[in-house]
């Protein structure tokens, strides 16, 4: 595990600013990745995930699928993304019967990947690309956040 990232944030400005030091992290990357963001409910996932995406230039407003459980964009380069939401998923092998394993393994795809938790190891291993993991705790003081960035094998 390599961390690339440990920050603490007091505001939306300073939140920002780390999922720009994020972007140009994934953006070196060159090929496909997969990013699991890890934090309670109200830690700043979506918002996390919306900066990084809108410094892909994606100008479609970006919202959680949390009904949904995925939506998709693409950049005009033809480089695409998919945010998938877990948080409603109550089976954990819900997550083949729906056919997301086609999406998630696509090499073209890049994913970020909201409540993972909630999904099998086996349908984590079916992600492409590179794997990072955003972990985002809630910090002492009204509004902080603790927020990591690391690699994993």
């Amino acid at each position: 595990m390599e961390k690339i990232l440990s920050k603490s944030a007091p505001n939306i400005d300073i939140s920002k600013k780390i999922a720009k030091e994020i972007f140009e992290s994934l953006k070196i990357v060159g090929e496909s990745f997969s990013v699991f963001l890890e934090g309670g409910l109200g830690a700043g996932k979506t918002f996390l995930v919306r900066e990084i995406l809108q410094n892909f230039e994606i100008e479609e407003t970006i919202i959680s699928p949390t009904y949904t459980y995925i939506n998709e964009y693409e950049i005009e380069l033809g480089k695409k993304f998919a945010h998938f939401d877990f948080y409603r998923m109550v089976e954990s092998n819900a997550f083949f019967e729906k056919g997301f394993e086609e999406i998630s393994s696509d090499q073209e795809v890049s994913c970020f990947v909201e409540w993972g938790e909630k999904i099998s190891e086996e349908a984590k291993n079916s992600f492409s690309g590179k794997k990072f993991v955003i972990r985002i705790e809630f910090g002492e003081g009204v509004g902080m956040r603790k927020i990591e960035f690391f690699e994993i094998c």
